[in-house]
């Protein structure tokens, strides 16, 4: 057992005139109770695999690698993909579409917006817009809902949403940049588990994390080797069609969001998330900068080391866990995200049966509706990016560090 989780978890079980209650005691300084369950970060899911996109007439349409705004010829970016005061007449004015403020593309968007010397602010339509402010709208999480709306002049979204946005034959948005470029092998999204649901049930935790990696392992194999084994890929291809709805009959949009993703499990093949861990700590710290948070995290380091778990993960991999008897298991993932397809891959190729896990997916809209999942213990596992797992863990303090 990994003695990081939530620093101390005591259960007490009491029983008054016949009910029974459990009270969590989450941190050993603090005493404070929550009779919520809680979630602790268990594994990645993916990095990189979203994108920022622009209104076309906005850009020049031959100024090569680097976008410039049309309108006064500045760059949106610097020749490495990074931005500074330099680049703020490019972005000051503009309202982009966000698909939540909890979700990591919004933080994202925001942290670009500091390192410009921007302010961030939610675009009305009663005030007028100025140049010395990035407007957000963050209701924008599909491609439908872009490409209808009338407000923003772009946006920034996770796939296929993005290549279906850009691709759309509208031609009204285009590509500005890669969040790949922008913030090259960031963390995206996680796999969260039910912390009282892990404590009593290890090796149903590990044997789950081990059909999910064989079903990532498999899945990069396939990217891999495309060119070499057409038919594994095109049969890859044809799968995440079916289980993306936005995708039917796009498989040319789903080869390029295919592309700009990268699954993972961990830091590397052992199960190490040390990186992850120091990604989810600086993560803090911007979202602390940006006002985010409701409650205040006194080390992030500490908080990350207590929220990320990785004594799963390692057994998974190394085979160490008890692999008699059946399990099943409910996981909350986001409707329609390619991001989290290794889950459905699992289930498909029997990655989980084989270590006898059932897998039943809940489908939700967002990062939050996971987390909430989790949360009210709705869901075993969940799905979804470092931002929302987060804040919901900050705001409700689930972790005090």
């Amino acid at each position: 057992m990994d003695n990081k989780l939530f620093v101390t978890i005591i259960v007490v079980a009491v029983v008054i005139a016949g009910v029974s209650t459990a009270a969590f005691m989450y941190n050993a300084e603090d005493d404070t109770e929550d009779n919520s369950n809680m979630f602790n970060v268990i594994a990645r899911a993916n990095s990189e695999g979203s994108g920022l996109y622009i209104k076309s007439d906005l850009v020049n349409s031959d100024s090569g690698l680097i976008p410039v705004r049309a309108s006064n010829n500045v760059a949106f970016f610097n020749s490495d993909w990074t931005v500074s005061p330099d680049n703020a007449a490019a972005w000051g004015g503009l309202v982009f579409g966000t698909p939540g403020t909890s979700s990591i593309q919004h933080t994202q968007l925001a942290d670009l917006a500091s390192q410009m010397g921007l302010k961030f602010t939610l675009y009305s339509t009663s005030a007028s817009t100025s140049n010395d402010t990035i407007y957000y709208d963050s209701g924008i999480a599909n491609s439908g809902q872009a490409l209808s709306n009338t407000i923003i002049d772009g946006g920034i979204l996770w796939e296929p949403q993005y290549q279906l946005i850009i691709s759309d034959k509208s031609h009204r948005f285009v590509s500005l940049a890669l969040t790949n470029d922008v913030f090259e092998d960031h963390t995206c999204c996680i796999i969260a588990g039910n912390t009282e649901y892990m404590l009593s049930n290890e090796s149903a935790t590990e044997r789950f994390l081990a059909g999910y990696v064989n079903a990532v392992d498999d899945i990069n194999e396939i990217l891999k080797n495309k060119d070499s084994n057409v038919d594994e890929y095109n049969e890859f291809v044809e799968f995440v069609m079916t289980k993306v709805s936005a995708l039917a009959n796009e498989k040319q949009v789903t080869m390029d969001a295919l592309a700009n993703i990268t699954y993972l499990y961990a830091d590397d093949s052992e199960g190490n998330l040390n990186k992850l861990e120091s990604d989810i700590s600086e993560l803090v710290d911007n979202l602390e900068d940006l006002g985010i948070f409701k409650k205040t995290v006194k080390n992030s380091e500490l908080f990350a080391e207590e929220f990320v778990t990785q004594t799963y993960l390692k057994k998974a991999i190394a085979g160490d866990y008890e692999s008699t008897g059946k399990v099943n298991v409910k996981v909350a993932v986001i409707t329609g995200d390619i991001h989290q397809i290794a889950i459905h891959w699992g289930i498909q190729e029997n990655y989980f049966s084989d270590v006898g896990v059932t897998v039943d997916v809940v489908g939700s809209t967002n990062g939050a509706g996971v987390a909430t999942a989790l949360v009210n213990g709705e869901a075993t596992f969940g799905f979804l990016g470092a931002p929302p797992a987060t804040i919901t863990t900050v705001n409700s303090g689930y972790i005090v560090a």
